[in-house]
């Protein structure tokens, strides 16, 4: 146990005053990589130490099993083994060790089983059969998106049935959907009939996990009291993702609500009246609306809980100051945030790296060549590299590039491991022995693997369970009363002798998960079947149904008192984030993920891609303010992963739907300031040859003309290749842009490394046997530095390169024009396709909109033919209009 001098020796004074605050709520608002964590379990130490707690009185909340065993860890150093018998996990293992214990108060049995995703949609899919719903219209996915929202809203399922469909009981046979066409009855009969059936099963979803638990707080008073009583200090990590149901839940736990009033700090301490709450977290990364998250818990903390203390954390220990700097810029356009600015002791640190590419396939190239050359020349680590995207589409051309390269990565999103279909069925297996009543898995496993019982055999047993109100193992068991012809009553009474046996050795050898799955994958056939196969990825099916058993060895020997039913709750809580190696431990390869897989994590270096409008920010948010805010949090989120290097790259062109759309420059680019910048190449071709984008395009008096250089090492069109390979035959011209120059000089930046693939359909990129980096040339702006051999003229890959006399980059500056004056048209302006100019409009002004009607201008951004107004359209919300294809009419 250390000293209180050891505790706050080495923080900073915002940090040591967050640790040793004594009083009900504290909200620490901590920006990123400001030492949160290290606040928070120094906090908890102090609480310990200083307050006089006992390590039962506390409950520490994470939001992954990750920042959870992290914090455990730090914790163990700071207070010794005492720290493993605190509650130190996420909301949702919390909840689960709640309900096992006092679930039954609600209905709910000690073994339950955890859905997860696959298994609720396989639910909705059986209900939508017996309900004759049109799956591919309401699809299973979009229906439980629906569900989860009503569930993080505290919506009960009663409640939604008694408004739209007051005459369906769950359970009913027969009932008759969209009489009238309300698709509000449809969710509210699918809400009622899956919560139904989940309880016929005793399991429970994901956000079952929290309803469930307030519903248990809220209805069993003893319940409550008893965890009221146990925890009398709240800590909550990122608090600005937590949903309504989670905000409530803190609340019940706390007892604020109560009626308790608090006591005098110094007299209760925490002992008496409500629990003292700690929340941690920064409005400015909160970034998970989509699943529930509510900015307005952390934004209101100060007024949920009277006499709030809030304190903020500013200083990075994380990043250089430029990259600091742009962070700070692009999060500062968001209105109705808590002032806030990250800075560091760091230094400046290098610029921000910025490279515009032609295509999709261009950009992931150059970031492979980059990465391979930082590696080589600056000794960086694969793993200490990060490619981040928007949306996981984008991960396909940036894999195709790093294989071509030889480098190696990991992805981090895809298929998991337990979502593997051979994977699943062990778990299936494992989830049907402890809990006999799941029918979903129970079903799964029936003829897996195949022993002749299909789609006839599981509907008898279905007939039978549904006339007898039972469960479909309750029908195995009654095979003798099925009517089923010889074989198939024979395969059913194997199948239920084999999960009696399974059932009986389970129980012998609870302690032993890694015994049972051995037991399990001998028994039911799921190995011998995998090995047997010709096959050749299911060698690789066999080798993960090892590493099945390796986890359940590995849980054993981490875990106090292991069980099945403990094992199996380790498998269905593990979040994506989770596949990442911890802290300081090397996996040797690049990681790939989305922004907000990325949320916690940081990297010396870190490639920011598809910085394009409607890729990010993402086309959703084009029209919408608040949707806009959050991707500007995203994008926030994604600089302050960096610690010594950001590359921020777009592509002009990416194919969507099939098609080759052309990208604008993200928003986001233009709001860093220009100085933090170095642009390797600020624009694509094609948008060097029409002019550049942003305001009134670029011509010869900026650039002083273009020529065959420019183009920045790559011949395009030189000796079989051609620049048309998107341009032409994506935009049906099949022409080659610069097919006269050849030179060889110009061929390759890199040393020496061929990438004779194809990027177009018809064309090479750098053309057959051309290497990318042939004799002298330079990666670019600013910089006349060879990656090269030396030898011939350098020539250099982008503009404003050595020699070229360029400067400046594209921008497109957002216009704030006073009341009443216009704002001033650039040059290069066109009209739009409709017949209006920006120039045409000002603040106030009233326009109608074919789809939200009237609407008043409250924002004008002169982007020339890109231009955009903000539009308040009352009750459909404030919407960003592109003016050039906006359905509209100036009153």
């Amino acid at each position: 146990m250390r000293a209180a001098d050891d505790l706050i020796g080495d923080l900073n004074p915002q940090q040591a005053e967050a640790v040793q605050y004594r009083g009900q709520a504290l909200l620490i608002g901590a920006g990123a990589g400001s030492g949160k964590t290290r606040v928070l379990t120094r906090r908890i130490a102090w609480i310990l130490t200083q307050f006089g707690a006992w390590p039962s009185q506390i409950l520490a909340i994470t939001f992954t099993n990750k920042a959870a065993a992290e914090m455990r860890e730090r914790l163990t150093g700071l207070i010794g083994p005492v720290a493993q018998r605190m509650w130190v996990s996420t909301f949702h293992s919390a909840c689960v060790r709640i309900l096992r214990r006092d679930g039954e108060q609600i209905g709910l049995k000690s073994g339950f089983s955890i859905y997860d995703t696959a298994d609720c949609e396989r639910l909705v899919k059986l209900i939508g059969a017996d309900l004759n719903i049109d799956l591919k219209r309401y699809t299973p996915r979009s229906i439980l998106a629906r569900i989860s929202d009503y569930k993080n809203n505290l919506q009960g399922w009663r409640e939604q049935l008694n408004t739209y469909a007051a005459d369906y009981k769950p359970g009913q046979k027969g009932y008759q959907l969209g009489r009238f066409g309300n698709v509000e009855e449809l969710y509210a009969v699918v809400y009622a009939e899956y919560q139904h059936r989940l309880a016929m099963a005793n399991a429970v979803d994901f956000d079952d996990l929290i309803v469930r638990t307030v519903e248990l707080l809220r209805g069993c008073p003893m319940v409550a009291e008893y965890y009221r009583h146990k925890f009398r200090y709240i800590l909550v990590d990122e608090y600005q993702d937590t949903n309504h149901a989670q905000y409530v839940l803190v609340r019940e736990l706390a007892g604020v609500d109560a009626g308790e009033r608090p006591q005098p700090d110094a007299v209760a301490a925490g002992r008496q009246g409500p629990a003292w709450i700690t929340v941690v977290g920064d409005s400015d990364q909160s970034i998970y609306a989509f699943r529930g998250a509510d900015i307005r818990n952390i934004q209101d903390f100060e007024q949920d809980f009277p006499n709030a203390k809030t304190i903020m954390l500013e200083q990075n220990y994380r990043s250089t100051q430029t990259i600091l700097d742009a962070a700070n810029a692009v999060i500062a356009h968001n209105e109705g945030r808590k002032p806030k600015k990250l800075w560091t002791a760091l230094g400046k640190g290098e610029p921000i790296v910025g490279y515009a590419a032609d295509n999709a396939q261009q950009e992931a190239a150059w970031i492979a060549s980059e990465i391979a050359r930082l590696h080589v020349e600056a000794g960086v680590a694969y793993s200490d590299v990060a490619i981040m995207y928007r949306a996981n589409a984008q991960s396909r051309s940036l894999e195709e590039a790093l294989i071509k390269a030889g480098l190696p990565y990991q992805l981090i999103g895809g298929t998991r491991f337990y979502e593997r279909r051979e994977v699943k069925d062990a778990i299936a297996y494992l989830q049907a022995i402890v809990n006999p009543a799941d029918d979903v898995n129970m079903r799964r496993i029936l003829n897996v693997p195949k022993r002749g019982l299909g789609a006839r055999a599981e509907s008898l047993v279905t007939m039978y369970a549904d006339t007898h109100a039972a469960t479909f193992f309750d029908g195995v068991l009654h095979v003798d009363e099925l009517g089923a012809p010889t074989r198939t009553a024979t395969q059913l009474r194997a199948f239920r002798d084999l999960m009696t046996a399974l059932r009986e050795f389970a129980v012998a050898h609870d302690g032993k998960p890694s015994e049972i799955v051995a037991e399990v994958l001998s028994k039911s056939g799921l190995l011998e079947e995998l090995q047997r196969s010709d096959d050749p990825q299911d060698a690789s099916r066999v080798e993960n149904l090892s590493q099945l058993q390796s986890v359940a060895a590995e849980y054993e020997q981490k875990t106090p008192d292991p069980s099945l039913a403990g094992f199996l709750e380790t498998t269905a809580l593990v979040a994506d984030s989770d596949q990442l190696p911890m802290q300081g431990e090397d996996s040797g390869s690049i990681t790939l993920m989305t922004l907000h897989t990325a949320k916690g994590l940081e990297y010396p270096v870190v490639f920011l891609t598809g910085l394009e409008q409607g890729t990010f920010p993402h086309s959703r948010s084009m029209e919408d303010t608040s949707e806009l805010a959050e991707e500007r949090r995203l994008a926030y989120v994604g600089i302050t992963r960096a610690q010594r290097r950001l590359y921020v790259t777009r592509a002009a062109v990416r194919a969507q739907w099939g098609q080759a759309a052309e990208m604008m420059p993200s928003q986001f680019l233009d709001e860093i300031p220009d100085e933090l910048i170095d642009w390797k190449r600020r624009e694509a071709g094609m948008e060097r040859m029409r002019g550049g984008w942003g305001n009134g395009g670029f011509g010869d008096d900026e650039f002083g003309g273009w020529d065959d250089d420019d183009f920045g090492g790559v011949s395009y069109g030189g000796a079989g290749s051609t620049f048309g390979s998107t341009y032409g035959s994506a935009r049906g011209t099949g022409s080659s842009y610069g097919s006269g120059s050849s030179s060889a000089a110009r061929s390759g930046y890199g040393s020496g490394r061929s990438y004779g693939s194809s990027y177009g359909s018809r064309s090479t990129y750098g053309g057959s046997g051309r290497s990318y980096g042939s004799s002298g040339s330079s990666y670019g702006s600013r910089s006349s530095k060879s990656y090269g051999s030396s030898g011939s003229r350098s020539s250099s890959y982008g503009s404003g390169s050595s020699g070229s006399g360029r400067s400046g980059k594209v921008t497109t500056r957002r216009i704030a024009p006073s009341s009443g004056s216009k704002p001033k048209q650039n040059p290069g302006a066109s009209t739009a396709g409709n017949g209006l100019s920006i120039a045409d409009f000002q603040i106030g002004d009233k326009i109608t909109h074919d789809k939200f009607g009237l609407g008043t201008v409250v924002d004008l951004q002169d982007k020339g033919p890109k231009s955009v107004i903000t539009v308040d359209f009352g009750s459909d919300g404030v919407k960003r209009l592109m003016l050039a294809v906006a359905p509209i009419e100036k009153l």
